[in-house]
């Protein structure tokens, strides 16, 4: 038997539960659903989607070709003006 005269308690439960968002996962689900469920969006959603991610490329082609173009018209114009101001 204990006698004491201040009551200790037990120590507070650290209950963390991470979450974690995977924004893609969870289309993925939602398109899988409505496929399952027969619903006619199941393929016009598919459609979107692969719409949607070659413009995407299509939009990064583009900017990587203008960078491009844009050294090989300062390359001209340099050679161009080495060429009219030093021969």
């Amino acid at each position: 038997m204990q006698i004491g005269f201040f009551k200790t308690g037990t120590p507070k439960q650290f209950n963390y539960k991470p979450r974690y968002y995977n924004e893609e996962k969870e289309r993925q689900e939602e398109r899988r659903k409505r496929i399952q469920e027969g619903g006619s969006d199941g393929g016009e959603s598919i459609r979107r989607e692969i719409d949607r991610r070659w413009r995407r490329a299509d939009r990064a082609n583009r900017s990587k070709s203008r960078g491009i173009n844009l050294l090989v018209f300062l390359a001209i114009a340099a050679l161009l003006a080495y060429f009219v101001f030093f021969t």
